[in-house]
């Protein structure tokens, strides 16, 4: 890949985007760690790609902002002994970067790039609950194949978040195939980014990123003008959501965008084989979403939200469709959260996990789902309508095949 835009400038000032992915990690590690903790296990925070940690105007960059959580939630937990250890790994501002985290315990900055180093990090590590954020300067240091070495099977759980920049990849992917990318700006696409220093083929580095060759179909495909460049990016999105499915059980992605209509900025990709935690970033991304279209009308009155994350009307009529479509492929109960993470990670971020009940609730009353509750009635003996779960209340449920 080509040598791009390096920003020496970068973490001078807080942009916008970087602010709302931030919000989106922030918000998501205050209940996940809350929650890990209760598994009575180790917790394991990795930064992949920490930079100084906090930005000359004063923001705190992401290391920071989960140290600080980090803090928080140790100081009020009553769990016996909790242990969550945090690893920061930075490869050109590891001096800075030690500086600003200093005060913090069990905290072990290590200078190097990411893919170097996070093989050996997560060893001995079994049983052990492991969170990755990995947020890079470009797309070059997001080997795939990484994901698959990752020891799922042995960890007691892993959850990643990933900054990926689709646009950055497509930009790149048309220049390695002689096709003209002739959407504009694309001046600030990829924030930061170095030469690869490769002896592979371009075409090798980018299969490398994305975890195999398909995306040349989709390259060929905007080069025909079977569709734009829109449509390819989020081609390649989906395509590389698919990948991620064949090591983890659910997978969600936010588009950041800063207008209305804009190519996206980057993509927030959540992956975890855990149902309550797809269910809560699905939550945050929902919200998050709110928070940008709120930036992008500039606090004016909109439609709100009656588009998803991917700029796409929303039609709540086929919510109901979609549920009993999901539902049918399950002969026995499922569990509520697992419902709502199978859900959201078929069709994408679009409700609330409160919307969705809603919807289930309407379901129940037609008598096109059935509907188990533990505890089944109230402290006065009548019978429980709630739709939340917690250590002492579940909720399954089914499809009424007779009515639905």
């Amino acid at each position: 890949m080509k040598m791009t835009k390096n920003n020496e400038d970068f973490f001078d000032e807080k942009k916008p985007w970087s602010v709302i992915k931030d919000e989106l990690l922030g918000c998501y590690l205050k209940p996940y760690f809350s929650k890990i903790l209760a598994t009575q296990r180790p917790v394991f925070y990795v930064d992949a790609f920490a930079g100084k940690g906090i930005f000359l105007d004063g923001n705190p960059g992401s290391p920071l902002i989960a140290l600080e959580i980090i803090s928080k939630v140790l100081s009020i937990t009553n769990f016996r002994k909790p242990i969550i250890k945090s690893c920061l790994i930075e490869l050109n501002h590891a001096s800075d970067l030690q500086e600003n985290v200093n005060k913090y315990k069990d905290v072990t900055v290590i200078v190097g790039k990411y893919e170097e180093n996070i093989e050996q990090q997560l060893q001995g590590k079994q049983s052990q609950n492991v969170f990755l954020y990995i947020d890079p300067y470009g797309v070059k240091s997001l080997h795939f194949s990484i994901f698959k070495k990752l020891p799922v099977k042995s960890l007691h759980s892993i959850e990643m978040l990933i900054n990926f920049n689709s646009f950055g990849f497509i930009r790149e992917a048309c220049s390695a195939m002689n096709v003209k990318f002739d959407i504009g700006d694309l001046e600030d696409i990829v924030e930061i980014d170095n030469v690869i220093n490769s002896s592979n083929k371009p075409i090798d580095d980018l299969s490398e990123v994305a975890g195999g060759d398909y995306w040349k179909e989709i390259i060929e495909g905007y080069k025909k003008g079977i569709y734009d460049g829109y449509e390819a990016e989020k081609r390649f999105s989906d395509k590389y959501c698919e990948k991620l499915r064949e090591q983890f059980n659910y997978v969600l992605n936010m588009p950041i965008r800063l207008k209305m209509g804009q190519r996206p900025k980057y993509r927030m990709i959540h992956a975890t084989n855990h149902a309550q935690g797809c269910v809560l970033m699905n939550d945050n991304m929902y919200k998050r979403w709110e928070a940008l279209q709120n930036l992008q009308n500039q606090g004016q009155i909109s439609m709100l939200l009656l588009e998803d994350v991917e700029n796409q009307s929303i039609n709540k009529t086929e919510m109901q469709k979609e549920i009993l479509e999901l539902m049918k492929s399950h002969r026995e109960y499922v569990d509520l959260n697992t419902f709502h993470a199978e859900f959201v990670s078929k069709y994408g971020v679009r409700f609330s996990t409160s919307d969705i009940c809603t919807e289930l609730e309407k379901l129940y009353n037609a008598n096109k789902l059935e509907v188990k509750r533990h505890p089944e009635l109230t402290s006065k003996g009548k019978p429980s309508k709630f739709w939340t779960t917690s250590k002492d209340k579940t909720v399954k449920l089914r499809c009424n095949n007779e009515k639905s």
